[in-house]
């Protein structure tokens, strides 16, 4: 997909992404390729279970599956836009917070996030990833414009998530770990 959009604009993903939503979004600490002025300084070391650190990613082409390097602060700033859909179309915002793939009871895969049904109207949408020493998780309420973004630098980081998400997001969040562990 990464390549097909290349062509399409004859520009790298790393200047599209740049153009259409970092810098309009003012996110300067993010990028899909190491610069190691900006970056070297700055990033968290990823550590395995035995806290042994593991060696840095540094890209030097965009991948957009993977490896996005960010803060917590800019990502929250994609985020806050997505809920107050700053950056779509009204069609293509419907269409992403639309169920497209159902994966279990009550939670199915929307365009870029994962959506949860938690009745009455009510939904959250979601997206997560991991890699060597890194585990991450983003919840969102629409409606209410709730969120949680959850950072972590650990193989295991993703034990902490139910505490938090309980937490932080109250009945709503109980009700999404109810649907991730039935």
């Amino acid at each position: 997909m990464r390549k097909a959009v290349e062509n399409k604009f004859h520009k790298s993903l790393e200047v599209l992404a740049k153009e259409l939503v970092f810098e309009p979004l003012g996110m300067h600490d993010t990028s899909y390729i190491w610069n190691e002025k900006k970056d070297a300084e700055r990033i968290v070391i990823g550590y395995d279970k035995n806290g042994n650190p593991y060696d840095i990613v540094k890209n030097s082409q965009p991948s957009a599956a993977d490896d996005l390097m960010t803060s917590v602060e800019d990502y929250g700033k994609f985020l806050i836009a997505v809920m107050n859909n700053d950056l779509l179309s009204k069609t293509v915002f419907k269409e992403m917070e639309t169920r497209q793939v159902d994966t279990k009871k009550n939670k199915y895969f929307g365009l870029g996030f994962e959506i949860y049904d938690l009745g009455n109207g009510e939904f959250a949408l979601s997206h997560g990833g991991s890699d060597k020493g890194v585990n991450t998780l983003v919840v969102m309420l629409p409606k209410t414009k709730q969120g949680l973004v959850i950072f972590t630098n650990v193989d295991d980081g993703h034990k902490i998530y139910e505490l938090l998400i309980n937490y932080y997001l109250g009945e709503a969040g109980r009700k999404i770990v109810k649907i991730e562990t039935e």
